[in-house]
């Protein structure tokens, strides 16, 4: 049997209109259900796609809600919500400028040269103040506090100490919602999840895709969507937010060659220019949904059929006859 593992990662409420273009594209385009990976490692926005995945809703659906979402007053109205639009609005956000874990920040600073700009940055940045109710919604409605069966994991960062917490691999006794909450909690924007006591934020601190999470797991090829990196160092140079870019993508490249050192067919896809022009450069912004789905639809089918990676696509098309798509889950209203 071919066995895929899919690497979903952060990129915020751009990022998760840009997971579900580029899925709904591999699916027309071989056939092969990303319900049926094998593994499947999901970061901030990547965890709230994986959790609906694992929850039964095919890519289609996923994407059909987000063609929807202009016409659909109660969507629209959630996705400010998580914007942060609504707290502002309502003069609900108040900045704090007292970092949220200051002894993480003097651990990482004696570090010098080898410090992780992520858990400093996670550190010295103030807790925000936007709940993640609103994140964790439909993954508590799809799962019912139940972790599904098939390999779900969900990435976080504990504030304590910046080590990687990984949710469905390490630990299932805390619900989807809850992991995905916490997987989701950008620092300086969203509150801090607390569980067993302790407060975490947005795995997208210690790594945008965790990818490096496969290298030791037995599948035939991975499956990386890296919404907040590039396809190439000139096309991030023209964006607005090309040095962030620029260093997830140096991560995503680091883990790239362990995945290939260990002998894994890897298919990436990144925004190209136009991708990333759509995704604007907050990624937060509910606007951009629908700009998102509609450039990557295209542009995404268009890299696919022309760069040279039909041994993965055969791989997938191999993959799609040897599995069996599980029962269709309606996406939660």
């Amino acid at each position: 049997m071919t066995s895929v593992g899919l690497v979903l990662g952060g990129g915020g409420l751009a990022g998760f209109a840009y997971h579900n273009a580029c899925l709904a594209v591999l699916q027309r385009l071989t056939g092969w259900d990303p319900r049926t990976a094998e593994y499947l490692v999901g970061t901030s926005a990547g965890s709230g796609v994986g959790a609906v995945l694992r929850g039964g809703v095919p890519a289609d659906a996923s994407l059909d809600k987000m063609l929807s979402v202009p016409t659909n007053p109660r969507s629209m109205a959630r996705l400010r919500e998580l914007s942060g639009r609504e707290q502002a609005r309502k003069g609900a956000l108040q900045t704090r400028f007292l970092p949220a874990a200051p002894g993480l920040a003097i651990k990482e600073a004696m570090k010098g040269p080898f410090l992780r700009p992520g858990r400093m940055a996670s550190a010295l940045l103030p807790p925000g103040n936007v709940p993640t109710d609103t994140i964790g919604d439909r993954a508590a409605e799809l799962h019912k506090g139940i972790w599904p069966k098939e390999p779900l994991w969900i990435t976080a960062v504990r504030l304590s100490d910046g080590e990687l917490v990984v949710f469905g691999r390490d630990r299932t006794d805390i619900s989807v919602a809850a992991a995905t909450e916490a997987s989701s909690a950008i620092p300086g924007f969203f509150r801090p999840v607390i569980i067993d006591g302790e407060a975490h934020v947005d795995g997208g601190m210690h790594s945008c895709s965790n990818a490096d999470l496969l290298v030791d797991v037995d599948v035939d090829l991975v499956v990386i969507i890296s919404p907040m990196s590039g396809r190439s160092l000139r096309a991030m140079g023209q964006t607005l937010n090309g040095p962030m870019r620029y260093m997830i993508k140096r991560r995503l490249d680091k883990e790239v060659r362990m995945l290939r050192e260990a002998g894994k067919e890897l298919l990436i896809m990144e925004p190209s220019l136009d991708e990333m022009r759509s995704m604007g450069a907050t990624l937060m912004d509910p606007t951009r949904v629908l700009n998102t789905v509609l450039q990557t639809s295209s542009a995404a089918r268009t890299a696919l059929t022309e760069n040279a990676v039909g041994e993965q696509l055969d791989l997938l098309r191999k993959a799609a006859l040897e599995h069996t798509s599980p029962p269709d889950v309606e996406y939660p209203d």
